[in-house]
């Protein structure tokens, strides 16, 4: 699972700084986002809800 850090977090040794993406097993990365030391990236091919797209405005002569 792909997370975002955002605190400061040693992990393997290594002091990874805020805004590093890190790739840790399920269990891990959920224990850091439950922290509030990382969170969770969406990963590609992933299902995640659509984006709103605007509506062109409708289009009405006179008289409609």
């Amino acid at each position: 699972m792909h997370i975002e850090l955002i605190e400061p977090h040693t992990h393997a040794g290594r002091l990874h700084a805020p805004g590093e993406i890190l790739d840790l097993d399920e269990a891990a990365a959920q224990w850091l986002i439950e922290r509030g030391t990382a969170r969770g990236l969406i990963e590609r091919g992933a299902a995640r809800p659509a984006d709103p797209q605007p509506q062109p405005p409708i289009k009405t002569r006179k008289g409609d």
